[in-house]
């Protein structure tokens, strides 16, 4: 990113430490792509706009609105993912939402021992 000409953020990478500060930075970042909402609120699809079988057994494609939202989710999840150490990665690997993802760190880091 730096170098490239982007006026990208440059994603800052949690280590164990200084959460708060952070958690700051990356709302902030969140926010400038408009996903904040997501990775705070999550999001909610029905079962049956996930996937939908036709008569003959064949899935038809999710709507637009819904694969909208999931590759919103997924970005957010990527920048999360991509914004933690290695050490700190497999406390979120099995996540499979920004907002799970999220909320695993915050309950881990959030005016915790590893804060101080």
């Amino acid at each position: 990113m730096a170098g490239s000409g982007s006026s990208e953020a440059r994603i800052p990478i949690f280590s164990g430490e200084n959460y708060e500060f952070w958690r700051i930075k990356m709302v902030t970042i969140f926010r400038s792509y408009g996903l904040w909402g997501l990775v705070e609120k999550g999001f909610l699809i029905p079962d049956s706009q996930t996937k939908k079988e036709s008569e003959d057994g064949s899935e038809e494609e999710i709507d637009e609105k819904t694969a909208a939202i999931l590759m919103k989710d997924a970005k957010a999840l990527g920048i999360i993912q991509n914004a933690v150490s290695d050490q700190i990665f497999p406390r979120i690997a099995n996540a499979d939402s920004a907002k799970m993802a999220w909320n695993l760190l915050y309950s881990e880091y959030h005016g915790g021992e590893h804060v101080r």
